[in-house]
């Protein structure tokens, strides 16, 4: 399957103006940043806020780009009317040829990775990194159709962070089945409250024509009307499994409830579930409460699909997680967490939960929690709280918003970003556990880079 010039003009329709002549050579892929084409990838040029793609086209056509398409002139360029809107009707087109089931993955924490391990539980196509925009699933579904059988299950991650983006992604990406792993507060810059959160994430499920499925907690925050059509899922705090199809909420709601148990020991974990009357042992791929009952929720989907509950476990031991998500590193004689490639209230605790388990004494870096909103003072505060709850020394706080963990934390250290952190990385400590976590955006990876650099690693062994 290729994008040639007959599929083009199908795909297209009304968009394309015109083809170049001679018709350009078939594209096996599409890209739309040019350091991302790969030999035989189509190149579009997107128009930005502050430049037009075109201006990186024959850096695009150095790396192997098949052809650019465009809405300004070019020579050998295929021209459309608007580059955006090609981008997505090609995505559409691609969308319409999957049989196989389409999962669509959304919450405030935890999405990437669950999205990790329902692809390999049902050993299906994934994007590779965060890649959750609406152009981004545009090349995703093209990808799928291009290199991949029509059947085969697909998983996507659908991101959000203003009212309305959701139903603009569920009518591109038109979900079989969708998840949603934490309702929290994130993004509320642009979502307003939890509330506002909850609705967006609710859009996922709403759109879904086939399963609907929440974790219990992201379940409790569904609109009332939207309850009784969903699967819960659980890792029980009381640490038992087992649940019954008719589990009731206290307003009388029926829902199917599948409980799980989340077991450590050492340096390995396990997810215990009950599916369907059978006790099903997973060993995890990573560590955490938060990532058994991530695991969980693809256990149900999977065998829900169909997939033996024994060919999921096996699945889900050997699936391989994103860098950055609580990813297990060894310095010499000590345990570095790097679980730098995002933060939220959510993952924070869920972050916490981890430390709290792991070898003494502890210490952590923590980055700002961005695009919290008037929220995001106290938000931070609260995390100092934790620190000085769970005797956490020394604590460093890296970036303006994060000057509020100081607030509730006398000892916390201050660092105005990433950089000046790196530079002092020789003063953290040489034993114990530290934890590194914070936003995207302000970079603490650059961090962990310094302590990997500097410092003996050892191979980690599970």
């Amino acid at each position: 399957m290729t994008l040639d010039p007959p599929t083009l003009r199908h795909a297209l329709g009304h968009h394309l103006l015109a083809l170049p002549d001679p018709p350009p050579p078939p594209a096996r892929g599409v890209r739309f940043h040019s350091d991302r084409v790969r030999p035989g990838d189509a190149f579009v040029a997107l128009a930005g806020a502050t430049t037009h793609g075109l201006r990186f086209a024959d850096d695009a056509l150095a790396r192997g780009a098949a052809f650019v398409l465009s809405d300004r002139p070019r020579p050998g360029a295929v021209i459309v009317d608007d580059a955006g809107a090609a981008l997505l009707a090609l995505g559409r087109f691609a969308r319409a040829a999957q049989r196989g089931p389409v999962v669509a993955v959304t919450g405030s924490a935890g999405k990437t990775t669950t999205k990790a391990l329902l692809a390999a539980a049902l050993g299906a196509f994934v994007s590779s990194g965060n890649l959750n925009t609406p152009y981004a699933l545009a090349t995703v579904l093209i990808d799928a159709w291009l290199a991949t059988d029509a059947d085969r299950a697909l998983v996507l991650e659908l991101g959000i962070d203003h009212p309305g983006e959701m139903a603009r992604l569920t009518e591109l990406v038109r979900p079989t089945h969708g998840l949603v792993t934490v309702i929290a507060p994130a993004h509320l810059e642009g979502l307003g409250d939890l509330d506002g959160v909850a609705r967006e994430k609710a859009g996922v499920l709403r759109a879904a024509t086939v399963g609907r499925y929440a974790a219990d907690a992201a379940w409790a925050r569904l609109p009332a009307d939207l309850r009784d059509r969903v699967q819960r899922y659980r890792v029980d705090p009381a640490g038992r499994a087992g649940g019954s199809d008719a589990d009731p909420d206290a307003s009388g709601t029926q829902t199917r409830l599948t409980l799980g148990r989340h077991l450590a020991h050492d340096d390995r974990e396990w997810l215990i579930a009950d599916i369907d009357g059978r006790a099903i042992e997973v060993e995890l791929p990573g560590v955490g409460r938060a990532l058994a009952e991530n695991a969980l929720g693809a256990l149900r989907v999977a065998v829900d699909l169909g997939v033996p509950p024994a060919t999921v476990a096996t699945r889900l031991a050997a699936a391989r997680l994103e860098p950055g998500r609580l990813s297990r590193v060894r310095l010499g004689d000590l345990l570095l967490l790097d679980d730098t490639y995002n933060a939220n209230p959510a993952s924070v605790a869920a972050a916490f939960e981890v430390l709290a388990r792991a070898p003494r004494p502890h210490a952590a870096v923590l980055g700002s929690m961005l695009e919290l909103g008037p929220a995001a003072a106290e938000a931070h505060r609260d995390v100092g709280r934790a620190c000085l709850a769970q005797g956490i020394d020394p604590v460093w706080a890296v970036g303006g918003p994060a000057r509020d963990i100081a607030a509730t934390c006398p000892h916390a250290r201050r660092f105005i970003d990433a950089d000046a952190a790196a530079d002092a990385a020789d003063d953290l400590p040489a034993t114990g556990t530290l934890l590194v976590k914070g936003s995207r955006g302000v970079r603490l990876e650059v961090l962990v880079a310094r302590l990997r650099s500097t410092r003996e690693e050892r191979p980690w062994s599970r």
